[in-house]
């Protein structure tokens, strides 16, 4: 699999953590990189155009805190005959003062608030494997995700411990863009997630 930078903007974030001054998590994260490729699974032949498969790449660095919980969304892929992308975050560090949110389209960032993931409880239990809905919180963001596979990883040893739920699937709804317009999101495929660690 190869992927392209196609030199679009990207979301850039320094996030702090409240009352830790020497933790910090510097991160960067590249939606809609074309991608390129073949993969054989399960006696089936997968081809991946440029013009119609896209990547993401998350790079980040820091000092983090002891425990942490994150919730982070990505998809990327085509609307209305263009490139689009979204970077959903929340959770992980001091936001208050700037958030990795963003939804990208034809190759420009377009700015969101905070975000809430919605995932359905079955008790004191989340039930990952069930529709969720994420949204903002100026009316730009309205989306149902749909579950497809949940990877989820579990260790509890001692003093290290982490819960993952990677859940990929697909996102349907409604995008506002910096300029009023509204996208009509239709089946992108993407992942959330909802990360605890304690490490």
């Amino acid at each position: 699999m190869i992927l392209q930078d196609p030199g679009d903007d990207s979301m850039v974030i320094a996030t702090p953590f409240k009352g830790k001054p020497r933790c910090f998590y510097y991160n960067q994260k590249i939606n809609c990189m074309p991608a390129e490729g073949r993969c054989i699974y399960g006696g089936r032949d997968y081809i991946f155009s440029p013009a119609a498969s896209f990547g993401v790449l998350d790079w980040g660095r820091g000092v983090w805190t002891y425990r942490n919980t994150w919730y982070w969304a990505s998809a990327s892929g085509m609307a209305e005959g263009q490139r689009f992308g979204m970077n959903l975050g929340y959770g992980f560090g001091d936001t208050s003062s700037a958030t990795e949110n963003m939804l990208f389209f034809g190759g420009r960032a377009h700015k969101l608030g905070d975000v809430v993931f919605n995932i359905p409880k079955s008790g004191r239990r989340y039930d990952y494997e069930k529709p969720w809905t994420i949204t903002d919180d100026r009316g730009r963001l309205a989306l149902d995700f749909t579950p497809v596979i949940d990877r989820a990883a579990k260790i509890n040893a001692a003093l290290i411990a982490t819960d993952q739920h990677q859940v990929f699937g697909r996102f349907s709804g409604k995008a506002v863009l910096d300029d009023g317009r509204v996208l009509a999101i239709r089946d992108l495929t993407g992942f959330a997630e909802r990360v605890k660690n304690r490490y």
